[in-house]
């Protein structure tokens, strides 16, 4: 929790109090300009000297001007890519978590989108109710999400989760005041069902990443939009299709942990391109023969 210490609303509050102006403050004050006043009611200025003539002419002491805001503050904590049932199930016993999102990133068609929205909702139905230490209910709700995450994989999804460590406020409701202002640590998952090999960036300018949890600028950027739930991500089904916009591979700022540039330049390897396409690396230099004549490829260089 972040603490930040002002002047300027007791300054405008004791002055309004007194029916002064902002000039004739400035005058009792014993102060220059009327623009010094004006930059402590906007906190601009923390001037010892003046604080202490603003609040002798108030006849009180500089502490009755302070007022001190608490900020809550957050923190990405770590990040973890989902591609099978035992790995979500891990992933949620592995951590005790108070809150959670859900958003679906992926390129979809509607109806597509339609599905996949209907299975995240059974997947997280409940969720939050779920004690797991009752282990029978927890059982139950095991048995539940079984089948809609399988459904969710077989369509070459994953889930990303992106895990966040926030100060809680506290609110006082009426004469009730908590014991604190706010509770710390409060533990807050993002989950977000993304392409099985896919990549995602801001915009043309950003490097291109892929959802990797061993890149900490991948998890950043991702953190970073989950908390302005306003910002638009650009996702592709896989880096091919981003090498595919306008300018080709030339003109992406690939990211040098999810894409390590190849001997001959190119970021795209044979091993991705096994993945995405599911094809033998033989395969994949019949197909190559077969359209340029040439013998072999390396990425799309």
């Amino acid at each position: 929790m972040k603490r930040l210490t002002t002047y300027g609303e007791k300054v405008r509050q004791f002055r309004e109090e007194k029916a002064w102006t902002q000039e004739e403050l400035t005058e009792i004050a014993g102060l220059q300009s009327v623009r010094t006043v004006q930059r402590v009611e906007k906190n601009q200025t923390q001037s010892p000297e003046t604080l202490r003539a603003i609040a002798s002419a108030f006849d009180k002491d500089v502490d009755a001007l302070r007022t001190t805001l608490a900020l809550p503050e957050s923190r990405l904590i770590g990040t973890w890519l989902v591609t099978n049932n035992r790995e979500f199930l891990n992933a949620e016993e592995s951590h005790h978590w108070q809150m959670s999102y859900r958003s679906v990133l992926a390129p979809l068609d509607e109806e597509e989108r339609e599905q996949v929205d209907q299975l995240v909702k059974e997947i997280f139905a409940d969720r939050e109710c779920i004690d797991r230490f009752d282990s029978d209910l927890y059982e139950s709700y095991i048995q539940q999400v079984q089948e809609p995450l399988r459904a969710l994989f077989e369509m070459e999804l994953s889930i990303f989760i992106i895990g966040e460590r926030r100060d809680l406020m506290l609110p006082t409701i009426g004469d009730l005041k908590p014991l604190k202002d706010h509770i710390p640590d409060w533990l807050v998952q993002h989950f977000m069902v993304v392409p099985k090999h896919g990549c995602f960036r801001l915009n043309p300018t950003e490097p291109l990443h892929r959802f990797n949890t061993s890149c900490s600028a991948a998890g950043d950027t991702l953190y970073r939009a989950a908390k302005r739930r306003n910002t638009e991500i650009q996702v592709y089904s896989n880096a091919l299709w981003a090498a595919l916009q306008p300018g080709g591979e030339a003109a992406v700022q690939w990211c040098n942990a999810c894409f390590p540039p190849l001997n001959s330049g190119a970021r795209i390897s044979f091993e991705y391109i096994e993945q995405v396409t599911g094809w033998s690396r033989s395969q994949l230099h019949s197909l190559t023969d077969a359209i340029t004549g040439q013998p072999f490829i390396e990425g799309l260089a």
